[in-house]
């Protein structure tokens, strides 16, 4: 920037340029928004050409007002075209806010009509005026008013070049992101519709409602019919040593999901002594220590033909490791007599998420109406009494009238000649048993439906207290978990069959 000398400057107090000091020029220093006026500040109370401050030979700066403008000198308005002598101190007001001072200054040299503070060198007024009409202006200026505007410094420049290349990029990389989502979804959707990835998937023939099942028909002694199924494909696999089975196939309608299933049938050593509880404790104890099992919940009792009294079974999900290879799915542990039945259904751990569903609603096991019928829980602890003593009384029992009858001591009563007749193997007291046996639960389930009918009834009639007996007596006939008809009973469920 070239620099003159100069006996004056002007130091701006207010508006815009607050603060910025410039030497008033030999030559005259001219403010206003003109291209090539010395000083162009950017308010449009500005005029094109609004004041000339030209210095005196002898002393003071002579302010001169053009045009139809104005300005205020210590108060005093100067009309357009008027002329006033400024001396040191004076305080000049242009525009609406725009107020500099008048100073003496005792650097020399022409200066090229801005002097800036040190802070403050790389800065100039960059305000953009192009476009607009001045209007009055126009006649005082020898320029196109629309093309008044205010030139930005070179810093400023490039701070507004790096903005527009900073711009430029994140549109660029917005538009980049954007077209790479596209494809991807594009891409996804082309390999999902090709490979028909099926989520979650289906038992083969759930959606054509064309079934093609294989089975395992089993027989349990005693009178023990139940059979394990399991989807047919071209690449299924079934290995059989009696009544264990293994089957390896697959699920989904395409096929792509590999299903394990395992059916296993073993005594249990002293198993007419040991409850169903202790040796499923037994069993998972023993699978988990010895096979890499990882059960990943409590055990939830549910029921096989959940008609009458139900055939019960302890569900539990679990992980295996199976050399480098995971599996996941659902364990059944059952009990028959003395014979523990286990079911596992399982695909691999990566796609358990997908067949999870499918797994659930499809228990590929089946027990008979008979089997129901002769199943008995192990009991805790055995009646002392002789067999022959104990036969009569339950004979006794079961001819009176099944609601004047205590059946917990009938229940005891033939469960423990249950077990001794299967433990001792004794044909004769088998064949007494079991047909008391049989009895004793057609007339609990002939005495259940008649309570079911009356409970409708009452419903229907609103009356809460004949409702609520029917509830009362049915707990007390039917107390334990084991049966299906308490769960029915605990649930408000009063239909004969679910």
């Amino acid at each position: 920037m070239e620099r003159a000398a100069a006996n004056y400057r002007i130091r701006f107090l207010t508006g815009e340029l607050a603060g910025r000091v410039f030497a008033v020029r030999n030559s005259g220093t001219l403010i206003g928004r003109r291209r090539d006026a010395d000083i162009r500040p950017g308010g449009m109370d500005i005029g094109v050409e609004h004041v000339t401050l030209i210095p005196q030979s002898d002393h003071g700066v002579l302010l001169h007002v053009h045009g139809n403008e104005s300005a205020r000198v210590n108060g005093d308005e100067v009309v357009g075209e008027a002329d006033f002598l400024l001396v040191p101190g004076a305080d000049v007001c242009i525009g609406k806010e725009l107020t500099f001072v008048l100073e003496e200054d005792d650097a020399s040299g022409e200066g090229g009509g801005v002097e800036v503070p040190a802070e403050e060198d790389a800065e100039e007024a960059t305000e953009e005026l192009s476009g607009e009409t001045v209007g009055e202006d126009a006649a005082a200026g020898g320029e196109n008013d629309a093309d008044c505007t205010r030139y930005a410094s070179a810093a400023e420049l490039e701070e507004l070049r790096k903005f527009n290349r900073s711009r430029r990029w994140h549109r660029r990389m917005v538009l980049s992101g954007g077209l790479v989502l596209c494809l991807l979804i594009i891409g996804g959707a082309y390999i999902v519709s090709w490979l028909q990835l099926e989520n979650p998937v289906t038992w083969p023939g759930e959606v054509s409602g064309n079934f093609d099942d294989g089975e395992f028909r089993m027989e349990i002694e005693p009178d023990g019919k139940c059979l394990v199924y399991y989807p047919k494909t071209p690449m299924t696999i079934t290995k059989s040593d009696g009544n264990n089975h293994e089957i390896m196939t697959a699920l989904g309608k395409n096929m792509d999901v590999p299903f394990h299933l395992v059916f296993t049938v073993a005594t249990v050593p002293d198993g007419f002594r040991t409850t169903r509880q202790k040796s499923f404790d037994d069993w998972r104890k023993r699978v988990s220590e010895q096979e890499g099992f990882a059960f990943l919940d409590e055990p939830q009792q549910e029921f096989y033909r959940p008609t009458e009294s139900g055939f019960p079974y302890y569900r539990l999900s679990y992980i295996r490791q199976d050399k480098n290879f995971r599996w996941q799915g659902y364990a059944s542990y059952m009990r028959y007599h003395d014979k523990e039945l286990v079911l596992l259904r399982e695909v691999p751990a990566g796609h358990f998420w997908r067949a999870e569903r499918v797994l659930q609603r499809f228990g590929a096991f089946v027990v008979s109406p008979a089997m129901v019928d002769h199943y008995w829980e192990i009991p805790e602890e055995r009646m002392t009494e002789d067999s022959t003593r104990l036969l009569q009384r339950a004979s006794f029992e079961l001819r009176k009238n099944i609601a004047a009858t205590v059946w917990d001591d009938v229940d005891w009563m033939l469960r423990t000649l249950l077990c001794r007749a299967y433990e001792t193997n004794d044909p004769v007291l088998t064949a007494a048993v079991v047909p008391l046996w049989r009895e004793f639960r057609e007339k609990q389930q002939v005495w259940y439906s008649q309570c079911c009918l009356a409970f409708q009834t009452y419903q229907t009639a609103g009356n809460s207290e004949g409702m609520n007996r029917i509830i009362n007596e049915c707990l007390r006939r039917f107390p334990s978990p084991d049966d299906h008809r308490h769960v029915k009973i605990m649930k408000n469920i009063w239909t004969i069959e679910e």
